[in-house]
């Protein structure tokens, strides 16, 4: 996995996800989503955004109950978090 793909626009890090490890996810930045996309992904894409900390609505209520589904994902939303706040906003 190239380092840009890494991270995914929700902030999960792909290499320690076990659902792209099980091939249950292709990678969001890796593979162009069908009919059903992850929300993050087609949210990012359409704000041209690299991933959800540099949306001004970050945040939101769309993404609350994913950043609670696992502890892989509130670290995502952390990550998420520390990048919002980042000198570069």
């Amino acid at each position: 996995m190239k380092p840009e793909e890494r991270i995914a626009y929700c902030g999960v890090d792909c290499g320690l996800c076990p659902d792209l490890a099980a091939k249950k996810c292709p990678g969001c930045r890796a593979t162009e989503w069908g009919d059903d996309p992850c929300p993050p992904v087609g949210c990012c894409s359409a704000k041209g955004i690299s991933f959800c900390g540099e949306c001004g609505g970050f945040p939101c209520a769309d993404m609350a109950a994913f950043y609670e589904e696992s502890e892989g994902h509130r670290e995502a939303y952390r990550r998420m978090c520390a990048l919002h706040r980042s000198p570069t906003d």
